[in-house]
């Protein structure tokens, strides 16, 4: 691996050989391509890297539905920020550009994708970024009132870690947008329309509850 820092993908990878956590078949294959992936060198484990997104979501996002205590990353969130955030090239470039997540009901999905968006926005260190929150319909407009449900929970979840002055203070929630002016830096959500969809570039999508999305048009 490169940098310091727990690696929390070995981690999860020996407790699932253990058998002191229970996943499917498919979770199971997952890590394995991954750890062989990582002990061939095809790509690399910065632990820093890592640790600095876990750390970031446990010290600064916080629950936004029934609590607002900090958020605290089980075994299996850590594992999945890690390969997300801490698996890079020789280069230092993380190496996974998309990421499909499957997770069952309750189990703070919406909450995770939030505090994702946050380290995107205010740690990840893109200038200009811009992070959009898609709205599986298509006729839906740009205003954060007229998103879907599943993705206004998404961006409201976000708007809602303002709670650390480090972060509200660099933050204007502006009409359409919520804007960190430091970097640049504008979180949106947005109504996806496949037509109207060239011309952007993003540095981060969020697409939360994909089940909903419908059909071919969800897909494109």
């Amino acid at each position: 691996g490169k940098g310091s820092g727990q690696n929390w993908i070995a981690e999860y990878c020996a407790a699932i050989e253990a058998g002191t956590v229970t996943v499917g078949d498919w979770v199971r294959r997952l890590y394995a391509v991954l750890s062989e992936g990582i002990a061939s060198r095809r790509y690399f484990y910065d632990g820093k890297k890592a640790d600095r997104a876990i750390r970031f979501i446990e010290e600064f996002c916080h629950h936004c539905e029934g609590r607002d205590d900090l958020i605290r990353l089980e075994l299996w969130q850590k594992a999945m920020v890690a390969v997300i955030f801490g698996i890079v090239d020789a280069d230092g470039f993380r190496i996974w550009r998309e990421g499909f997540i499957v997770i069952g009901r309750k189990n703070g999905k919406t909450l995770l994708a939030a505090a994702m968006i946050a380290y995107l926005a205010y740690i990840d260190g893109e200038y200009g970024a811009k992070i959009y929150c898609l709205a599986p319909k298509l006729d839906l407009l740009y205003l954060p009132r007229t998103v879907s449900t599943c993705d206004k929970k998404c961006i409201i979840c976000f708007r809602k870690m303002y709670i650390e002055p480090e972060l509200s203070d660099v933050t204007k929630k502006r009409r359409s947008d919520i804007y960190i002016a430091e970097t640049n830096t504008a979180i949106k959500p947005l109504a996806f329309s496949a037509k109207k969809s060239d011309g952007f570039n993003p540095h981060a999508v969020i697409n939360d509850e994909l089940g909903s999305w419908v059909g071919d048009a969800g897909l494109k």
